[in-house]
C-alpha cells in the first residue's frame, strides 16, 4: 500500500515535469519564431530594425504593418493619407519623423501633395490613436482678395530659388497656423490643405504668428512630423498614432 502511493507519487512528479518541459520547449519555439533575429536593414540614413521592416526583407523579419520601401536611397512609408519620407526613427522616443513627398529642402516652392482630414489620417494598420500634446498645423488658404490679418501668412518666398504663386487670376494664396475657429478663415476664403509640423517649432504659436514668414514654415514642413509607434511585436499590438489637428464642427481641434 505504501510502495503504491509512493509510485503513484512518482509518476505524478514525472508527469508534471514531463509536461513543464514540453510547456518550455513550446514556449522558446515560439519565441524563437516570432523574434526571429534578423540583421538591420539600411535606406539611407535609417536603420531599419523591428518592429520595422523593408519591403523585401526575409518573411520573419519586422511587423509587415511597420513595412517600409526603399526608393533611391530613401525610406518610404506608405499610408492612406499618401506617401511619405521618413526622416527619423528614434526607438528609444518610439517616434518615426515623416516628410511629405512633395516637400523639397531649400525649395519653398515645392508644397505638400497630401492634407489630413478625419477621412485621410493615419489609420488601419497603424490604428490611431490621439496623444495628449498638441503639435501645430498649416492651414493653406485660397483668397479672392487680399486679407490684412495676423494670422495670415503670404505664401510667398525670398531665398534663391522659387517663389510661390502670389496672385494668378485673382487668388492670393495663404498659410495660418492652428488653432483657428470658422471665424478665423476669412470672406472668399477656402481651406485648401492642412499640414501637421513638429513640436520644436511651438514658439510659432498664435503669440508670434505676426513674425513668421512662409520660408519659415516651408523649413518647419521640410523638418516634418511624429509619429509615435508601440514596438510590440506582432501586428495585433503595433501602433502609430499621430500629434492631431483636424476640423472639427465648428473649429480646427487639436487632440
Amino acid at each position: 500500500m505504501f510502495g503504491g502511493k509512493i509510485l503513484l507519487a512518482g509518476c505524478t512528479a514525472l508527469v508534471v515535469v514531463v509536461v513543464a518541459v514540453v510547456v518550455l520547449f513550446s514556449v522558446n519555439r515560439y519565441a524563437r519564431k516570432s523574434h526571429h533575429h534578423c540583421d538591420a536593414s539600411s535606406c539611407g540614413n535609417n536603420n531599419i530594425t523591428n518592429p520595422f521592416r523593408l519591403k523585401g526583407d526575409p518573411k520573419d523579419c519586422g511587423d509587415e504593418a511597420y513595412e517600409l520601401e526603399c526608393k533611391n536611397n530613401r525610406t518610404v512609408l506608405y499610408s492612406f493619407s499618401g506617401k511619405y519620407y521618413v526622416e527619423e526613427i528614434n526607438h528609444d522616443k518610439q517616434t518615426i519623423r515623416l516628410v511629405d513627398v512633395g516637400i523639397q529642402k531649400d525649395d519653398c516652392s515645392s508644397l505638400p501633395l497630401h492634407s489630413l482630414t478625419y477621412g485621410n489620417t493615419f489609420q488601419y494598420p497603424y490604428r490611431l490613436r490621439y496623444a495628449y500634446d498638441r503639435p501645430l498645423v498649416v492651414v493653406f488658404m485660397n483668397c479672392e482678395n487680399p486679407v490684412k490679418s495676423p494670422l495670415y501668412i503670404h505664401n510667398i518666398c525670398s531665398k534663391g530659388g522659387g517663389n510661390s504663386s502670389d496672385s494668378v487670376k485673382g487668388q492670393y494664396l495663404y498659410v495660418a497656423l492652428g488653432d483657428l475657429n470658422v471665424s478665423d478663415v476669412a470672406d472668399l476664403c477656402t481651406v485648401e490643405m492642412m499640414v501637421p509640423i513638429a513640436q520644436p517649432l511651438l514658439s510659432m504659436r498664435s503669440e508670434n504668428r505676426g513674425n513668421i514668414s512662409f520660408l519659415a514654415v516651408h523649413d518647419a514642413m521640410a523638418y516634418g512630423f511624429e509619429l509615435y509607434f508601440n514596438s510590440y511585436y506582432g501586428s495585433y499590438f503595433g501602433s502609430y498614432y499621430f500629434r492631431n489637428c483636424l476640423p472639427h464642427r465648428s473649429t480646427f481641434r487639436c487632440a
